[in-house]
């Protein structure tokens, strides 16, 4: 292995001028490419994405399924022809990384050719195995951050507010970009205190105090945690002055956990949209009517999850990604596989002229068939929240019952009870006949103490929170 004499210096590794002009941060977002016409937007996207297709047909994944479907260099000449490109997923990118570990043959760089530019290494969430590694060079990290920037641009952030962050840095990237977002692009002072495994829960509200903190970003769940917690500690969140909460909401179709987290704290919590591999491209403003979407950094499809055809606006489907800035590794008709509706361009009444992507409505991979019915696990969480007596966490367990032809597929959701006072017997009754009503078949009912799905979810440690079980 050949190492380089010279090092890539980040600071010079990026014309920022270029990047502040293709991708612009708050607030000249807001005066640009937030609000430009249409033909301009299309314009500046097709730009982008040809510089995308082109580091892509240099890459042995994507110029072989090119030409397996019969496409050439100079077939693909803007987004009109992006419908000719093959879809792909995470499967296709675990064959990738297995043809050429540990990077993959999706990535336009070797392990040889690391030292030419300052790469950050970050992975998926995988919980067996080895996960899916990212390379990121220093466009795509940057971009990232002045996409969560943005979001809390629009909500009310400004500089001199102080932010928790109560995410680990780690592999996964969110938490580094929830730091950098504020600190680099925003001028916000980031209080890193990591997930409750590192600090816990109630030692967060102590140092929130301490510090003044009046912005949180974290997740729905975890902020439920911080509720719960304060009240055992009869800690009165009204004391910290919360100016607002970037969250992500998931799947919350009733509104009952985005209230929940709203009257406790006192401030609104927004909703935001992204992964791992493209980033934050979608969050709410201060109107909560949608997630306005970068469309300078990705341009985004919604096709059938069965038989991949293209949905129109409003019509719930898998959500298919184009990164307009991703080079490692060009990201160009990647299948999210989250359930969303995308909403065509128009006004806001905060002003930006934007697509607008729905809320998450779950995950088209974590489909269970229950009894020749499709049953998707988040679609319980509506019915979980909307019982009082319920805490709102939930886990969804799948086992096989039976052997060979006769073998069946059955579901068990575990609830937790608010408390000790609630009559477990009459939950599990109602839950039972409300779970059937929503899911179209029957599943079991388990309700359980508070705090025992813990160990299983993930609530409060490092990651998203895990709501299905497969033990088949």
């Amino acid at each position: 292995m050949s190492v380089s004499s010279e090092i890539p210096y980040y600071h010079s590794s990026v014309d920022w001028p270029e990047l502040m002009r293709k991708h612009p941060p708050p607030p000249a977002y807001e005066r640009t490419v937030g609000r430009i016409s249409d033909e301009e937007l299309r314009t500046h996207q097709d730009r982008l994405f040809l510089s995308c297709v082109e580091t892509a047909w240099s890459t042995p994944f994507f110029s072989r399924r090119w030409r397996e479907v019969g496409l050439e260099l100079g077939d693909v000449r803007s987004l009109d022809d992006l419908h000719k490109l093959p879809v792909y997923d995470s499967d296709d990118l675990r064959e990738a990384i297995a043809e050429r570990p540990p990077f993959g043959s999706h990535q336009p760089v070797t392990r040889e050719e690391l030292g030419r530019l300052p790469f950050k290494l970050q992975t998926s969430g995988g919980t067996t195995g080895l996960p899916r590694v990212a390379l990121f060079d220093p466009i795509a990290w940057e971009v990232q951050a002045i996409q969560g920037a943005r979001g809390m641009w629009m909500q009310g952030a400004r500089p001199g507010d102080i932010a928790q962050i109560p995410l680990t840095c780690s592999l996964a990237d969110a938490p580094w970009l929830a730091y950098k977002m504020c600190h680099d692009w925003l001028g916000i002072v980031p209080v890193t205190t990591g997930s409750g495994v590192v600090t816990p829960t109630e030692r967060q509200l102590e140092l929130a105090l301490a510090f003044g903190t009046n912005i949180w970003v974290t997740t729905v769940e975890y902020a439920g945690r911080l509720i719960d917690v304060a009240h055992d500690m009869d800690f009165d969140l009204a004391q910290l002055g919360t100016k607002l909460i970037h969250g992500y909401l998931g799947n919350d179709p009733s509104g009952a956990r985005r209230a929940h987290v709203q009257d406790a704290f006192g401030a609104p919590i927004y909703d935001a949209y992204g992964s791992h591999e493209i980033g934050e491209i979608a969050c709410e403003c201060v109107h909560q009517n949608g997630l306005h979407v970068y469309e300078d950094t990705v341009f985004l499809e919604v096709l059938d999850v069965d038989d991949r055809r293209p949905l129109g606006f409003g019509e719930k489907g898998t959500l298919v990604a184009t990164s307009l800035h991703r080079h490692y590794a060009p990201i160009i008709r990647y299948d999210m596989q989250d359930l969303l509706e995308l909403y065509p361009r128009e006004e806001c009444g905060c002003g930006l002229v934007t697509q607008k992507l729905s809320h998450f409505m779950g995950r088209a991979d974590e489909m269970v068939k229950l009894r020749a019915q499709n049953v998707f696990p988040r679609a319980v969480e509506a019915v979980v929240l909307d019982d009082a007596r319920c805490n709102g966490e939930y886990l969804c367990v799948v086992t096989a019952q039976g052997e060979g032809a006769i073998q069946t597929t059955e579901m068990t959701v575990r609830v937790e009870a608010r408390g000790g006072g609630v009559d477990r017997k009459a939950l599990r009754d109602d839950l039972l006949v409300a779970l059937k009503r929503v899911l179209g078949v029957r599943v079991e009912v388990e309700v359980v103490e508070p705090g025992e799905l813990a160990p299983l979810t993930g609530l409060g440690g490092e990651g998203k929170v895990k709501r299905l079980l497969d033990l088949r």
